[in-house]
């Protein structure tokens, strides 16, 4: 009986946090590096595993069992991953997150008779248990040389690796938070397939309007071609309800989709002549375009996922 009332008190004087972080177990974590040009040694990606191996609630797992898992489930290194995608390489890996990304050099100039040397880095945190990009982190650093573009790049992304550690740890709460909480859903159908018998009587929503998804600075200046597909749900009193990526891109493509889809005008759904709240995927590509000033997302593609919200 002694020996409980000491555990008990010891466990008491501790502050919260340290009760906290003993109840939680280290977050596995796979660097799985980034897409770019090969080089002879890879600065950012080492200096960003060594900056994780330095901290206490982070458990890297090796390279020698990253590379066989993600070639078992065919992952090709792509950084443009639907949830589903991302889930499978996460189970095959045995991780709670992994890192990927794109970094890349570029020569540049902006104005007459003046180059410098860019280095880039685009940072991707990725829940592998829902599959969600939980945070993107773009890094942009210039200087006389490329080696010291570099050697700048690498120096700000291991500065960052302790604000990406606090977003897991973060993340990894809501998600359990989210879990016990177990908050009543909105009632919404799924929009049926044309020859399904869930169609009959049922009218899918008839669009207003065009919006054109922004194509930003970021995904510009890294050159970035994407898909953004987004599970939305369509209510019945003609407003844009919950907004969930499936497929994410980083570089803010997937915020400016969010931010096009809340845009859009619509007449609601119907069932037997009545309004009801369905949820349909809406998609939209982006690419670079050469012209000047015109930074936007296919509207080919929009215009796909309005028809995919009408079968």
């Amino acid at each position: 009986m002694k020996q409980a009332i000491l555990v008990i008190a010891a466990l008491l004087a501790l502050p919260c946090g340290s009760i906290s972080a003993m109840r939680q177990a280290p977050l596995r974590v796979a660097v799985l590096g980034f897409s770019g040009p090969a080089t002879a040694d890879d600065q950012p990606q080492a200096a960003l595993q060594a900056a994780l191996a330095r901290g206490a609630q982070i458990a890297l797992i090796d390279a020698a069992q990253i590379k066989p898992a993600a070639a078992g489930v065919g992952y090709d290194g792509s950084i443009n991953m639907s949830r589903d995608e991302a889930r499978r390489l996460g189970a095959a890996i045995g991780c709670d997150f992994f890192i990927t990304g794109k970094r890349d050099l570029f020569t540049r100039s902006e104005a007459k008779a003046e180059s410098h040397e860019e280095a880039l880095a685009g940072v991707m945190i990725v829940d592998a248990r829902t599959g969600e990009l939980t945070a993107f982190d773009f890094i942009n650093e210039r200087a006389a040389t490329r080696a010291a573009a570099m050697e700048a790049l690498t120096k700000v992304l291991a500065a960052h690796t302790a604000a990406y550690v606090e977003n897991m740890l973060k993340h990894r709460a809501r998600r359990e938070a989210a879990r016990n909480l177990g908050e009543a859903a909105e009632r919404v159908e799924e929009l049926p397939d044309a020859e399904s018998a869930a169609a009959a009587g049922f009218k899918p929503p008839e669009f207003l309007n065009r919006v054109k998804p922004e194509y930003t600075a970021e995904a510009e200046r890294a050159d970035i071609t994407a898909t953004v597909e987004a599970s939305a749900v369509f209510r019945a009193d003609g407003t844009v309800g919950e907004i969930t990526i499936m497929r994410w891109a980083g570089f803010g493509l997937d915020q400016a989709a969010a931010r096009a889809i809340r845009q859009l005008k619509f007449k609601p759904a119907t069932r037997d002549g009545q309004p009801v709240s369905v949820r349909a995927t809406v998609r939209y590509n982006f690419r670079r375009v050469s012209e000047p000033g015109e930074r936007h997302g296919d509207a080919a593609t929009r215009r796909r996922g309005e028809r995919e919200t009408r079968q």
